[in-house]
């Protein structure tokens, strides 16, 4: 069978959507073809790309971003040419929350104009509103959790029997002819032995990106999957309970020898330079693991590579080996300055003390690090904002990347949201704020206060505290506030970044300057 997979990307992420390559595996491995329809280089709107805004708001230097070549074509136009040439079986829509409404627009697209043509959603967001994403017209199916497997069987059931004969298939939801839906239970997928992603399903500028003020070509690829916390902020606990399985059961580490060679297949196909581990925990707490890992690494990869940490579960043994094996970049959750809105808000317990000692380790071993916060949570202020300001200045993070929270369906702190008044329970309009604007309306701390602080918080992390009040009188969008970011703020800023340490990981020694 035919799979034509959309995915809807409307504010240009350039990491590629990793899941869709790991689906793609598996139906080929199975006797299926995949092509993938992505709107990641299309002009969908007006709003600016995820890296774009970073480096509007500070965060990043990123050269060669207009080398993506967005292209101004119709998607719809585009979408339609690429049915009408492929003919697929199934037209498939992978969906985040951020990128639904586009998505739903395109299946109602796709409906109207091949009603003959059945449409499975899949993605994160259909785990957590299934009821709402099924009863759409457009809709005929849907995976639910991690669907490998499932889409196998879901093809092979309806080549060899037709439509009704898909209604028992695992993580799926089936909808029938009388609109009564199929409901099957999800199943947690064995990751141990998967088989590699099929990369090639993507466009090769998803294999540019930035980095420390280079582009590399650079891949993400997944060791772990699946997380040990319970964090509110994040879908994965929900994810997991959909399994029944608890949290040391749903994190889950590949092979290490097979992951090993088919990254090998994967550095040589494609010519890397670097390596991004998208891991939401990569194991330095396993440090016998890690030492495996490491033996095999340096043999057949031999790259640069970045990993996500927990600073409660780093140690030093694991961390050490890490960069003599090629760790040269790593991200690590501070998320609030504040112990309060860090535990009882984010359910997120380590002291600053921890954090420090994480960031010691990149210090010490020259290892770039970057720091992960989050400003306009709920019951936050502007002092609290201020103390994860304070607190990035002591970790002294090479980047900091800021982002205003967002009540995503799927995270249990967009309950809390609703509950205490800051959103209505239909709000999920995110594509066209993406990373830029709050949704919650909180009486404490307004949107027009979270948007200035976002704009001026690596001005309050780089600047001399002497200059505070200078960059508080640059927040607000009026013409004497411009002239003071412009003629004197931002030089002062841009004279400090200049001296900060250039990194350049193509050398296999003295990767830093200062």
């Amino acid at each position: 069978m035919k799979l034509l997979m959309v995915y809807p990307n409307k504010v240009m992420v350039v990491r590629a959507p990793l899941g869709l390559g790991y689906i793609a595996s598996y139906l080929k491995q199975s006797g299926h073809e995949m092509k993938l329809f992505d709107t990641t280089f299309m002009k969908c709107s007006d709003t600016l790309g995820d890296d774009e805004l970073r480096a509007k708001l500070l965060q990043v230097e990123n050269p060669d971003i207009l080398n993506y070549n967005v292209q101004v074509n119709n998607v719809f136009d585009e979408l339609e040419k690429n049915i009408n040439e492929y003919e697929p079986d199934i037209i498939g829509v992978s969906v985040v929350d951020p990128n639904y409404n586009f998505g739903l627009e395109i299946m109602r697209h796709c409906k109207k104009m091949f009603s003959n043509i059945p449409i499975i959603v899949g993605g994160p967001l259909t785990s957590f509103i299934p009821d709402e994403i099924i009863k759409e017209d457009c809709v005929d199916a849907i995976g639910i959790g991690e669907c490998e497997n499932a889409i196998v069987n879901f093809c092979n059931k309806l080549e060899s029997g037709g439509w009704d004969n898909t209604f028992d298939v695992e993580n799926f939801w089936v909808k029938d002819k009388n609109n009564i839906i199929h409901k099957n239970k999800s199943m947690l997928f064995d990751s141990e032995f998967c088989i590699a992603p099929s990369l090639d399903i993507y466009d090769e500028r998803h294999f540019s990106r930035p980095m420390a003020g280079k582009m590399y070509k650079m891949a993400s690829v997944i060791w772990t999957r699946g997380c040990i916390f319970n964090c509110s902020y994040c879908a994965n606990d929900n994810l997991r309970k959909l399994t029944n399985k608890n949290p040391v059961e749903y994190y889950r580490i590949s092979n290490v020898n097979k992951f090993i060679m088919d990254l090998k297949v994967i550095k040589e196909k494609y010519k890397l330079e670097f390596i991004m581990f998208v891991d939401d925990i990569w194991p330095l707490h396993k440090p016998e693991l890690v030492r495996e890992f490491c033996d095999l690494y340096k043999k057949h990869i031999n790259l640069p590579f970045h990993i996500n940490v927990h600073c409660k579960i780093v140690k030093e043994e694991s961390f050490e080996m890490a960069v003599d094996a090629g760790l040269r970049n790593i991200s690590i959750g501070v998320e609030s300055g504040n112990s309060y809105i860090r535990k009882n808000i984010l359910n997120r317990s380590y002291t600053n003390e921890d954090l420090q000692k994480v960031f010691n380790l990149a210090h010490k071993y020259k290892i770039r690090s970057s720091s992960f916060n989050i400003i306009g949570l709920p019951e936050e202020t502007r002092e609290n904002i201020m103390e994860t300001i304070e607190l990035n200045r002591k970790l002294n993070p090479d980047s900091a990347t800021v982002t205003i929270f967002h009540p995503y369906r799927g995270c249990s702190l967009r309950e809390k949201c609703i509950k205490m008044g800051y959103i209505d329970n239909k709000d999920n309009k995110y594509e066209e704020v993406y990373r830029s604007e709050s949704l919650l309306n909180m009486p404490q701390l307004s949107k027009e206060e979270i948007i200035n602080l976002l704009n001026s918080f690596q001005l309050y992390l780089k600047l001399p505290k002497d200059m505070y009040e200078t960059i508080k009188k640059q927040e607000n969008d009026t013409p004497e506030s411009l002239d003071i970011r412009n003629n004197i703020v931002l030089p002062i800023f841009n004279k400090i970044r200049q001296q900060e340490s250039k990194w350049d990981f193509n050398k296999k020694e003295n990767w830093w300057t200062l």
